[in-house]
């Protein structure tokens, strides 16, 4: 379009705005001229309109030309509307961004707040906690002093276990007693392949009772075989809980080295740190499984739960809480947590005299699929926690405290003698609770002649002097002599002699008898007597299930080692479960019999021996459990 007529058609419209404006304040204005008469409207249409052009042509005089409003250098331009609307959406979008970036550095600050508050609570209560600590139970808190002493009696059995408490392999297994009126703790030693009658599941080893049934079963295993009372538990993961306390400090007599998977762990005389995987290596040696550990050595058990109720009672005021918070997922107990840290901090401040430990009487059996088994006796077990007739020695080599190197030879042909007297040699101790003697070899002798036992000395020292009239008197026959040779390494070489009998050295120990007056005459009786066999009853009078089962396996294993002498036909209830006193009845006139109703009354260690001439079940002896038997 050329230039003129755009301007043209610019100044048409303009000149119609301003007639729509103009017309506009006419109407709307409020004097007469808002109302004009007809004969105004009825006049000269071309003079109305030179009076309005000249009136507006009055007013752009006033204001601009059409000349202002001619757009010589947009003549050519378009308008980018685009990019108005693209600028807009960019401008929203970097508010929308500013919005979430405030909302996320507002929820970054809230967080490390957060932080920093629990953090502070957590250090707080970690390192800078009173000495009264506060544990949270899952249901409320209890307040733990740092300091408790047990104020009743407890009946307990302790185990070691692995890493996992579920389904744990028992280590360790350990029955105390604890006596508040005489702060004393007694510990039976019990090896963990232990053959005990387990309820439910039939003869088998005490640690697999865990597996069957808890510990709840192993509870009632124990009280079944044993007829004492075991009313709590604990179960310890060793591991965890050891490295939870950052190791245990361990004090050995005597180095010891352990063979572990092919490797050797070395334990020094002294005080050792160990940590839990350590522990439980030691808690595996001396468990009762490893060949060449002595039954003695199984009350090295001992050591480490001592060790680790000390490390876990601390040495200041406010470990006990501390520590127990560290391994409270590591253990399991049916102690209250008052108890358990009342029972800790008692154990762990008893003297040596106070803290005895044994362990339990039996021996190892080898079985065709090449494990190891413990047979048990327990006919001292009530001696060991009513402490009667519990031998005690003298004041010679243990108030030395002074040990001595044993060998103990078969001079005598009797396949095992030798390893079964050196086990019960290995079961003397000191009274600080070291051994006596230091068992180093057991093998064959020259010859298989020997008559007589014969005890032979390194040198005429006093500590090994005494040492041989102690093993004298235990073994009720030797000969001490000097060596001949003067090589002789170890303190003292025992020679076993046809003279010698096992059966009646441990009967006379058990009944706390070591004179030296009972020798060989007493022994040829015992052997007599061990050329007849004697039919046997055994009847439960108690009413402790497989009580009977229990007392024939001990007088099988005690009286049928070297050969059979003993049959028993019969396992059975009595008439009634109220017999008080175990009755030893023999029934027939059989050469021996009173020698050997005598006999099964000292492994029993309970009985009145007496004679009856009905014998209705025609057996030589019938042997009634009484309740005396089982406390």
């Amino acid at each position: 379009m050329p230039s003129d007529d755009r301007n043209k058609d610019y100044n048409d419209r303009d000149r119609f705005d301003n007639e729509n404006e103009d017309l506009f304040r006419d109407y709307s204005s409020k004097d007469s001229r808002r109302f004009r008469d007809d004969n105004d409207s009825l006049k000269d249409p071309n003079e109305y309109e030179e009076s309005d052009v000249s009136r507006r042509h009055g007013k752009e005089d006033d204001f601009f030309t059409d000349d202002d409003f001619e757009f010589r250098d947009y003549e050519d331009e378009d308008y980018d509307i685009s990019s108005l609307r693209s600028a807009k959406v960019k401008q929203k979008r970097k508010k929308t961004r500013i919005i979430v970036s405030s909302i996320v550095i507002m929820a970054i600050l809230a967080l490390v707040a957060v932080g920093i508050v629990f953090g502070y609570r957590f250090i707080r209560n970690k390192y800078f906690s009173p000495t009264t600590e506060t544990l949270a139970g899952k249901e409320e808190a209890i307040v733990v002093p740092s300091s408790m002493k047990l104020g009743k009696d407890m009946s307990i059995v302790i185990c070691g276990a692995g890493e996992n408490l579920l389904e744990p392999e028992i280590n360790s297994i350990l029955f105390s007693k604890y006596s508040s009126t005489k702060t004393e703790l007694i510990t039976l030693c019990i090896p963990v392949n232990t053959l005990f009658e387990v309820p439910g599941f039939g003869l088998d080893n005490l640690s697999r009772s865990v597996e069957y049934g808890g510990m709840d079963l192993m509870k009632l295993t124990i009280k079944n075989n044993t007829g004492m009372d075991v009313y709590n538990f604990i179960l310890m993961d060793v591991v965890n809980i050891v490295n939870k306390l950052e190791g245990i400090k361990l004090s050995l007599d005597r180095p010891i080295t352990m063979d572990s998977g092919g490797s050797k762990i070395e334990l020094k005389e002294g005080d050792n740190i160990l940590n839990g995987e350590t522990t439980l290596e030691f808690m595996r040696y001396f468990s009762g499984r490893k060949d060449g550990v002595g039954l003695s050595d199984i009350d090295k058990q001992k050591l480490i739960t001592d060790a680790i109720m000390k490390k876990i009672f601390g040495s200041k005021e406010g470990d006990l809480a501390k520590n127990l918070s560290r391994i409270n997922e590591y253990m399991d107990t049916d102690l209250n947590l008052e108890e358990l840290s009342e029972f800790i901090s008692t154990v762990s401040g008893l003297s040596a005299q106070s803290n005895k430990a044994y362990v339990l009487d039996g021996r190892f059996e080898p079985l065709d699929s090449g494990t190891v088994v413990f047979v048990p006796d327990i006919t001292r077990v009530h001696d060991i926690f009513k402490q009667e007739n519990i031998a005690e020695t003298s004041d010679t080599v243990e108030d030395l405290g002074e040990m001595v190197t044993v060998s103990v030879l078969n001079g005598v042909g009797t396949k095992g003698i030798a390893g079964k007297t050196a086990e019960f040699l290995k079961t003397m101790k000191f009274s600080d609770g070291t051994l006596k003697y230091n068992l180093k070899k057991t093998g064959d002798a020259d010859n298989y002649d020997y008559k007589k036992t014969r005890i032979i000395l390194r040198a005429q020292d006093e500590p090994i002097t005494r040492a041989a009239e102690n093993i004298r008197s235990l073994l009720l026959v030797g000969e001490v002599i000097d060596q001949e040779s003067g090589n002789q390494a170890e303190d003292i070489i025992i020679i076993i002699g046809k003279d010698f009998d096992y059966d009646s050295a441990l009967a006379a120990f058990k009944q706390g008898g070591t004179a030296s007056g009972e020798t060989a005459a007493q022994a040829e009786t015992t052997q007599a007597q061990a050329a007849q066999m004697y039919d046997l009853n055994i009847l439960n009078g108690e009413g402790t299930q497989g009580l009977a089962l229990t007392v024939k396996k001990i007088l099988e294993d005690n009286l049928n080692k070297e050969m059979v002498t003993i049959n028993v036909k019969e396992t059975k209830n009595a008439d009634n479960f109220g017999y008080k006193t175990t009755k030893i009845i023999i029934n027939s006139s059989k050469e021996g019999a009173p020698g050997m109703a005598d006999r099964i009354k000292s492994i029993l260690g309970k009985g009145e021996v007496s004679e009856s001439s009905s014998n209705p079940d025609n057996v030589d002896i019938t042997i009634i459990i009484g309740s005396d038997y089982t406390k």
